[in-house]
């Protein structure tokens, strides 16, 4: 066999061989395209799935979530109820034994403040000094007895005490309560003797003895 032959033999089985692997290039890469088309519909599948089953998973909590939320309002319902019906029955049991209820002991508690408020206010008016005035009209210049200044006179005014009278009328309780809650001088209406000296301007003023 000649050379030229055999060349062409070798170039005929190279075209041949040439045309197998362009043949298997192709359909390798078909392949290939067909197993990531394969696998992209298969991720979407089961990304879809999963997205379905989360939802279904989702609703299921949330459903199980309602109804522990029921559960629990239908039981605090229920000892409410319950709570209830007990004090019913013990206040039912407490009155048939002539022993007083807890809202029996807040009406007396709240009668006995009112009673007590009634006291304090009744025990101030007694303490207080009488304020009747001599003549209608007449208001008398406290300054001029020794120790009364235009402020002392004031608060004795604001007390309802104006005149040489009702000064010369003081009793102990009048003066211990005009000292400490009024002029707030202990010992001082005795030591500057404001009676004595109301009785001595009265009578000078009006002509009359007290």
């Amino acid at each position: 066999m000649s050379d030229q032959t055999e060349l062409k033999i070798s170039e005929s089985m190279a075209e041949q061989i040439k045309t197998v692997v362009g043949k298997a290039q192709k359909e390798t890469s078909k392949l290939v395209d067909s197993l990531i088309k394969e696998s992209e519909k298969i991720r979407d599948q089961t990304l879809k799935l999963a997205e379905e089953k989360a939802g279904e998973v989702s609703e299921r909590v949330e459903e199980v979530r309602g109804m522990v939320a029921g559960a629990r309002t239908r039981a605090a319902g229920a000892l409410d109820n319950l709570e209830q019906l007990f004090e019913e029955r013990v206040s039912r049991a407490l009155k048939r034994l002539g022993v007083p209820t807890r809202d029996d002991l807040q009406s007396i508690a709240s009668r006995l403040e009112k009673l007590d408020d009634l006291l304090k206010t009744l025990a101030i008016d007694q303490r207080a000094p009488s304020t009747t005035t001599t003549r209608p009209g007449k208001q008398d210049d406290l300054k001029l007895i020794v120790g009364i200044g235009p402020v002392l006179e004031s608060k004795l005014n604001a007390a309802g005490i104006c005149s040489y009278r009702q000064l010369a009328a003081l009793t102990d309780s009048d003066i211990d309560h005009l000292e400490s809650e009024v002029i707030h001088f202990g010992g001082r209406i005795r030591r500057e003797d404001w009676i004595g000296q109301a009785k001595a301007l009265y009578s000078k003023k009006y002509d009359e003895q007290l």
